[in-house]
């Protein structure tokens, strides 16, 4: 569907209310080469997609710009608390927008912050408070909730173990409470 192909939440909806349920060959083939910055040329028949194939993007490219001109860019902190979201996490994961917590034995679960990160270098930093298996990390808008479980997403966990597409290596030392 449209998520798979890098198109931000708030056009996915906007779409769906107009009817479009999944991409079509031509919208699926451009979408993400605009979005990741390619030069595209497509010719195919009348009613295939293509203006949706690049005015999706195009709208998705001036939004961000947008709000990037908005909150600031480039390296350095961003202006404005950064916090946990209420509404972008799975059920189990817990936060009250600073402090986050799932307590689950047999599941990952995990959640997004309020604001996202589409340029530049940015740091964050994660205070365990508790025992327990942890994984930090991050993913584009795309990505699983449970970081480093598939190609969207990069977990570091408190094991010493870094994770991309469910691929999971050695990265250093392993963390854990007042870390």
């Amino acid at each position: 569907a449209f998520e798979e192909l890098g198109v931000m939440p708030e056009l996915i909806r906007a779409i769906e209310d107009m009817g479009w349920s999944l991409p079509t060959d031509v919208q699926a083939e451009a979408i993400p080469l605009i979005l990741g910055g390619g030069d595209v040329m497509a010719a195919a028949e009348t009613g295939s997609g293509k203006t949706g194939a690049f005015c999706l993007p195009a709208l998705q490219i001036v939004h961000e710009a947008l709000t990037r001109t908005s909150r600031g860019s480039g390296d350095g902190p961003l202006p404005g608390p950064v916090l946990m979201s209420l509404d972008d996490r799975e059920p189990l994961f817990v936060t009250d927008g600073v402090r986050c917590q799932t307590r689950n034995e047999r599941a990952w679960a995990g959640g997004r912050a309020t604001v996202g990160v589409t340029k530049g270098k940015f740091y964050y930093e994660v205070r365990f408070s508790d025992e327990g298996l942890s994984r930090v990390g991050w993913s584009t808008i795309t990505g699983s909730y449970t970081i480093g479980t598939d190609k969207h997403t990069f977990g570091f966990g408190g094991t010493g173990l870094k994770s991309h597409a469910n691929t999971f290596a050695d990265y250093g030392e392993t963390f854990g409470m007042c870390d």
